[in-house]
């Protein structure tokens, strides 16, 4: 074998020898740089920057080289202090500042930029807040704001039962919350199956006529809406605020722009709200093209672009064509001026933290420009004119805290708005869960008792005060009362309503709770006429019953001609007059003046239920077997003390299949007082 190679023996280089003077000359240099001040300072940042860099590994357990790539540093649980990256879709940077400070308001020359905030995107822009606190009843947004102003109500990215992650857009959140008013869109060119034209928007079709259409009385009925094509993503929104900007952006939003033209398409939102604090409120808005807002079954407010339109019948009571938005919606032609102004709704009886039913419809005609808009006022709270006094400063109605990019947009628009909004978040309000349509509640949290019980109202419930009134309301299931009648002293024509006591009129003891019960009288000349219209907050079902007790007095003979007592239970919602009380009639039993029994008027010929109107007191339930069919049962007052009269099987009246979504109880010409109690709808 050959000899194994050995590795060259490397010998070390000698050293150069040591210049003394040079040695000397390069100390010098050093102890002058050291010595110098800007190498201190920069020595100084260096050691602070390796020190931060090193708290963020060393206590948030994050990648110090994120502040050079932008990766987020903070976890998940940061903190509502921490911010992530803004993305393209983010404000501007000048639009960073806290919203809450007084600014000017920035212009935008093109309202497409507004829209464009809010585009969807599945990555959060903000940090995920911690859940808002519900103690306290507003929120600072906006211009005006100082900067004082507290959270409530679940939060716009919070929401009422958890975080969201994702950011707002102008039509509401992809991740909806209990707090939401969740959107569907309907494109009404489309049938059901979005595959087939309707002849709606084809030709010169009235749009508002086509929406009319899918409305029953105060309601939107669900199965009108079915015939047109639903857009499959859902939206829950916590405000009605949209800026001027392009129609083509609501299909966008939905997911739907290569499908959806921008032209005759509506938003369906539904959910409920709960006011803050108790007192007087109503609506305040506009839309160009459609705006529609009911609350428990009745129409409150319509707001359209096109003012000689409504739905419903539905027109405001006052500041009519008072206060201009012709600056908001960036009018700038004679007819913008005449139809930019704001419209109030109906006022509104509210208690603090109980829930009611709201539905709104937004909607476009024409597919160019849109935008929609929704304040609310309170009675009792003072309202000032803003700094252009062309309309009074009011807020926006929101149902959670907004986020950061709805401050942004309403910092942009060109209203003012008070230093606090009030927030009507349902969530973590005392009767959040009392209606029947609410989750039920978990059996480690259980809910607070009710003073009334689901789906029922009595004259005794605390919240009817000292007297019955058109507005008041009381209970759940059931929508406030509208008191109607064609009272004239001056014809001497009396007619009218009251809470009766039992003290005063111990004879109202068979339906009274508690010594109370709802009153009504009519009686003079000229057949006075009391009726009190009641909408349901949903149709009745079938399975459900509804029951309600009845006194009446005797009718006096000699002036009662054609008097009649009783009931009816209605298609729709219609309270324009007493007359209305048998309009678009399902269901109506009543005492007649010369009838020995009671009589019924529904969609069989019969209309003698054998019950004596001798019988003054008695307790009607009527159960709903289908749509078009039912059950009555009629027992005398007090139970237990006579033969009750069961009819089986009867059918409706009315159009096939509609619903059952009002109430009244009347007395046309009775001649004496009628009494009424213990309303009740149930579910067996």
């Amino acid at each position: 074998m050959p000899p194994t190679p050995t590795s060259p023996i490397r010998t070390p280089r000698p050293t150069p020898p040591t210049d003394p003077k040079s040695q000397k000359k390069k100390w010098l240099a050093i102890t002058a740089l050291l010595t110098s001040t800007p190498f201190l300072i920069a020595i100084a940042v260096h050691v602070l920057a390796l020190l931060g860099l090193g708290s963020i590994v060393i206590f948030k357990g994050g990648n110090p080289l994120s502040i050079f790539t932008s990766e987020n540093v903070g976890s998940a649980d940061s903190g509502p202090e921490s911010s992530a990256p803004p993305s393209t879709d983010d404000s501007p940077p000048e639009d960073s500042a806290p919203v809450m400070a007084e600014t000017t308001p920035t212009e935008i020359d093109n309202s497409t930029e507004i829209l464009a905030l809010s585009t969807p995107t599945t990555a959060p822009t903000f940090a995920p807040p911690t859940p808002a606190k519900l103690s306290t009843p507003t929120t600072s947004l906006g211009q005006g704001s100082t900067g004082t102003g507290t959270k409530s109500g679940g939060g716009g990215s919070g929401g009422g039962k958890g975080r969201r992650t994702s950011k707002s857009t102008l039509f509401g959140f992809s991740e909806t919350t209990e707090d939401d008013l969740v959107g569907t869109m309907y494109d009404l060119k489309l049938d059901s199956t979005g595959r087939k034209p309707t002849d709606i928007g084809t030709k010169d079709t009235d749009f508002y006529g086509a929406v009319r259409g899918i409305l029953s009385g105060n309601r939107v009925n669900p199965a009108a809406l079915r015939k047109y094509f639903a857009v499959p993503k859902k939206l829950g929104a916590t405000q009605i605020f949209m800026p001027m900007g392009q129609a083509s952006e609501a299909p966008k939003i939905f997911g739907v722009a290569d499908k959806v033209k921008p032209n005759y398409w509506i938003i369906h939102y539904r959910g409920r709200c709960a006011a803050p604090t108790s007192g007087q409120f109503r609506f305040v808005g506009k839309a160009d093209d459609l705006l529609w807002v009911a609350v428990n079954g009745r129409t409150v407010l319509e707001a359209h672009w096109d003012t000689s339109q409504s739905l419903s019948g539905w027109k405001p009571k006052d500041h009519v064509d008072e206060y201009s938005i012709v600056d908001f919606m960036e009018g700038n032609t004679d007819e913008d001026r005449a139809k930019a102004h704001l419209v109030y709704g109906d006022w509104m009886n509210w208690e603090a933290g109980k829930p009611q039913e709201i539905e709104l419809l937004l909607g476009e005609y024409g597919g160019g420009r849109f935008f929609g808009l929704l304040l609310i006022e309170q009675k009792e709270k003072e309202t000032k004119l803003g700094k252009n006094k062309e309309r009074p400063v009011l807020p926006l109605f929101v149902t959670a805290e907004p986020d950061a990019e709805q401050k942004n947009t309403a910092r942009r628009s060109k209203l003012e708005f008070p230093k606090e909004t009030p927030v009507f978040a349902v969530s973590g309000s005392a009767t959040a869960n009392s209606s029947s349509t609410a989750p039920a509640s978990s059996p480690a949290t259980p809910t607070k008792p009710s003073t009334s019980s689901a789906n029922s109202d009595s004259a005794s419930d605390p919240a009817y005060g000292s007297d019955w009134k058109n507005e008041s309301t009381a209970g759940s299931g059931f929508g406030p009362w509208q008191l109607l009648t064609n009272a004239d002293p001056n014809q001497k024509t009396f007619a009218g309503f009251y809470l009766a006591e039992e003290k005063e009129k111990p004879n109202i003891t068979p339906v009274a709770s508690n010594g109370r019960a709802w009153g009504l009288f009519a009686n003079g000349d000229n057949f006075p006429k009391a009726c009190a219209f009641r909408p349901l907050s949903q149709p009745l079902a079938p399975g459900q019953s509804l029951s309600l007790d009845i006194l009446r007095s005797p009718f006096p003979e000699a002036t009662a001609k054609g008097g009649s007592v009783g009931l009816t239970l209605r298609q729709g919602t219609t309270a324009s007059s007493p007359d209305d009380y048998n309009k678009n009639s399902r269901f109506e039993l009543c005492a007649l003046q010369d009838k020995p029994t009671l009589q019924l008027f529904d969609g069989e010929k019969d209309s003698s239920t054998s019950f004596p109107t001798s019988t003054l007191a008695l307790r009607i339930t009527l159960l709903l077997k289908t749509s078009d069919i039912y059950d009555l049962k009629l027992e005398p007052l007090p139970l237990g003390q006579g033969s009750p009269v069961e009819l089986k099987n009867r059918k409706l009246s009315g159009n096939a299949g509609s619903p059952i979504e009002s109430l009244v109880l009347f007395n046309r010409n009775g001649q004496a007082d009628s009494w009424c109690n213990n309303l009740q709808i149930s579910t067996p």
